[in-house]
């Protein structure tokens, strides 16, 4: 058989699911507009488009047409007995130093079968044996007379149903194209037949298995490199971005955290300039409520008379303090009481009598007159 048997085992289920969801075609999608950034000359070169040398049977030789991509061009008709032939298409396979082009071989349309089924959902994971059962309900032939290809065309989950391309070739046809072919034979790696949809550009395999020429893996190699190679250099160029990123990300928050700092200091140096002015304000304030030092010593110098002697006067904050000598001690009270800048004057301890010069020792204490400041002169 030309289809490979479906294991209804759980990685086969979760293979089935995988296809059925949107996301293959998303991933492919985004694969296909990567690969389009890329200049065209590297898509070639990294990226081959699969080749293919398509042999079709005529009357007058094999006709010869190459498939790269969705391009396709005819090259000519080799001859079936010239020895020649291998040679040139095995040149023709390894053209301009690319990667060997398959080999396939392309039979008319009217070689094969073709029909479309719509079967359950279910199906999918036994595909093979219900093609194999359908085989007989839809072609005069039975499963042991045909070599046979399945496709799954369409998935539609909501009606729980697939729709499926079977495509039938008699055994007698495969066995006649391939002893046309001769040593060309064992080159093939497939075989397809040329109908609309195979001009379309879909693909189904009708060889078996055991007639296939295996597949060089340098291709696959070489792509895996590739796209190795491409993953780490987009991986270190994310590193590189991020880390610049982050580097660029903690130069901002030292700068965000020095003005931060130097706001911080600003508003400290302006609270405590702020402070300063206040005190130095009710200092002001308090100063100009009460009268001056020496306003207060020019009016004690004119209220007291000469024989009154002072010793000691101290003023603090609005607390006034006299000591001195007089001939009586009690006529220096009602002095101090006619000065407005003193209020409540009153005799502090004993009075004694100094020895020396026999007058009266004496001490008062007064309060100074708030609200009375000194006239501007």
């Amino acid at each position: 058989m030309a289809t490979v048997p479906l294991d209804p085992s759980p990685l086969s289920n979760l293979r089935l699911r995988w296809a059925a969801s949107p996301l293959p075609r998303a991933l492919r999608q985004w694969g296909e507009g990567l690969l389009a950034l890329l200049p065209p000359a590297w898509q070639q070169r990294c990226f081959p488009p699969v080749r293919r040398l398509w042999l079709g049977v005529s009357d007058t030789g094999l006709r010869l047409e190459e498939e790269a991509g969705a391009q396709r061009q005819t090259l000519g008709t080799l001859p079936l007995d010239d020895a020649t032939s291998a040679e040139l298409l095995a040149s023709l396979r390894r053209r301009g130093g690319e990667v060997d082009g398959e080999l396939w071989l392309s039979l008319p349309a009217r070689s094969a079968l073709c029909r479309n089924l719509v079967l359950p959902l279910a199906a999918e994971a036994r595909l093979e044996a219900v093609l194999q059962h359908e085989i007989e309900r839809q072609t005069p032939f039975n499963a042991e007379q045909v070599v046979m290809a399945g496709q799954v065309l369409r998935r539609d989950p909501s009606a729980g149903q697939i729709e499926v391309e079977l495509a039938v070739l008699p055994r007698a046809r495969l066995e006649a194209a391939l002893a046309v072919l001769g040593p060309l034979a064992g080159q093939l790696s497939g075989l397809d037949i040329d109908d609309a949809a195979h001009r379309a550009g879909r693909r189904r395999n009708l060889l078996p298995l055991h007639l296939r020429r295996a597949r060089s893996q340098h291709d696959a190699r070489v792509r895996t490199v590739v796209l190795v190679v491409t993953a780490c250099a987009l991986l270190a160029t994310g590193l590189l971005s991020l880390n610049n990123r982050e580097q660029a990300l903690a130069a901002l928050e030292a700068q965000r955290d020095a003005a931060f700092e130097q706001a911080r200091a600003a508003r400290a140096l302006r609270a405590e300039l702020d402070a300063s002015t206040a005190a130095s304000r009710f200092l002001e304030a308090q100063r100009q409520q009460r009268p001056a030092t020496l306003t207060v010593l020019e009016d004690l110098s004119r209220r007291l008379p000469d024989d009154v002697f002072l010793t000691r006067l101290s003023i603090e904050r609005d607390r006034v303090t006299l000591s001195g000598l007089a001939r009586a001690s009690g006529e220096v009270i009602p002095l101090l009481q006619a000065s407005p800048l003193l209020r409540a004057p009153a005799l502090a301890g004993m009075v004694q009598k100094d020895p020396t010069s026999g007058r009266d020792s004496f001490t008062v204490v007064a309060q100074l007159a708030p609200g009375v400041a000194d006239e501007p002169r």
